[in-house]
């Protein structure tokens, strides 16, 4: 699907949604524009470890904000187009764009619709992880080393049929465009279709069972043709605690038939509730991971940790994780790496109007058929201010490195970002 067949969607989407049961002027009550000023100085654009380039960064991005959700049906939107101006280097200047949609449509026969659209486009480095929370600090493995433009767009919907309190039965889509003008990455468009089956026997035990398929188009690289199979048991231990079984099996089947390989994966875990606000769950497995026509073969330990805070004072979120990654549709589609991250954020309200946090991360990539490790690393505070109903000052700092056995791929970068937003 195109970029403008997405955005008809999407309008028809709005439209079917608001028309029914929503005034006019309820619905100018809830459309919010705004506008933000930022200034941003980088000591490493390019994120180089030689002759490398700074400047500053002014970003003038005007935009609208609009919801109208609540526990049946509603949309959360954020649309924003800025002007990206450098002041040493003017031939890389851009317009940037930024877009996020999530919707829902809960039926009174059951049937259930969500519809969740993603749009980006910047010449950042390093790329935030789409779909997920800029809370969660989550960024995809690739990294570009120049300044180019590139833009991505992720049409979700989701179909779903709940047949129980907890039980339902649905499927989910993705497709997924990644473009660039960068010379040393290539374009690539992601096709992704998910059926899958919840299902409670009674109060304390359960399945989840799911097929995943997925179809890569690569500019260059060998396309994709994925398969994965997701069974898991679920056991509630008690109202708070769920303990659960899982087994999962991934092909990976290339045009190129010696990159096709496969991974095997038995995990436990469990999910804890402390209160409404915090939240826990730790899995722990082991992978075999084997090339079909080809040595090596890897295997070890998996394990991911979530721990999630949401109260009015308070909020943060913390990630950890371990065993291997796979990264595709992105500006360097490493495909399968051995891999390892934490990360977290937090945000504290000393006051109504004014907030403090501070953000971090470090990934140790052992990167497969070389002897290369990156050990890649940020931290940074941040902090916000309110003077005004409408108007908002905030700061942010960061230091990211790359610490590698490569010194050619070892980078340290320093910025901080001042910003002025006004909005109605």
């Amino acid at each position: 699907m195109t970029l403008h067949r997405t955005m008809l969607v999407f309008i028809m989407f709005l439209c079917i949604l608001t028309a029914p049961y929503v005034y006019a002027a309820d619905i100018l009550n809830q459309i919010h524009p705004y506008i933000s000023v930022s200034g941003e100085y980088d000591d490493n654009i390019n994120l180089t470890s030689h002759n490398k380039i700074n400047d500053f960064i002014t970003t003038i991005l005007p935009g609208i904000k609009f919801s109208n959700m609540d526990a049946k049906s509603g949309i959360d939107l954020d649309v924003s187009a800025g002007l990206v101006f450098y002041d040493k280097n003017p031939n890389l200047n851009y317009i940037s764009g930024n877009g996020s949609l999530n919707a829902k449509y809960m039926t009174s026969e059951h049937l259930n619709f969500y519809l969740k659209e993603y749009y980006l486009r910047s010449d950042n480095p390093r790329e935030q992880e789409y779909l997920t929370p800029a809370a969660d600090n989550k960024y995809v493995l690739s990294t570009s080393t120049q300044r180019s433009v590139y833009w991505r767009n992720v049409f979700a919907p989701t179909v779903e049929y709940q047949f129980g309190q907890e039980s339902s039965i649905g499927v989910n889509y993705r497709h997924n465009i990644y473009q660039t003008d960068a010379s040393i990455s290539e374009n690539s468009i992601e096709n992704y279709i998910n059926p899958f089956i919840t299902y409670w026997f009674d109060k304390r035990n359960g399945i989840h069972l799911e097929y995943a398929y997925t179809n890569g188009d690569f500019e260059s690289s060998p396309d994709l043709n994925g398969q994965k199979v997701t069974a898991r048991y679920m056991n509630r231990l008690n109202q708070k605690a769920t303990a659960f079984v899982e087994g999962a099996y991934t092909n990976q089947s290339f045009a190129l038939s010696s990159m096709d390989y496969n991974i095997y994966e038995p995990s436990v875990g469990l999910s804890y509730v402390f209160t409404p606000s915090l939240t826990a769950s730790a899995q722990i497995g082991y992978y075999w991971m084997e090339y079909l026509n080809q040595d090596p073969k890897f295997n070890g330990l998996t394990f991911k940790v979530d721990l999630a805070n949401t109260d009015a004072r308070t909020t943060y979120v913390l990630s950890i994780q371990g065993g291997y990654t796979e990264d595709y549709f992105t500006s360097q589609n490493l495909g399968f790496q051995k891999y390892y991250r934490a990360t977290g954020s937090v945000k504290h309200n000393l006051e109504k109007r004014f907030s403090i946090g501070c953000s971090g991360s470090i990934e140790r990539v052992e990167f497969v058929g070389t002897e290369r490790i990156d050990t890649i690393w940020s931290v940074g505070p941040s902090a916000s201010y309110q003077p005004l109903k409408w108007l908002t000052l905030s700061l942010e700092i960061s230091h990211n490195a790359n610490e590698s056995n490569i010194p050619a791929d070892e980078y340290i970068e320093n910025k901080g970002i001042l910003k002025l937003t006004a909005s109605y």
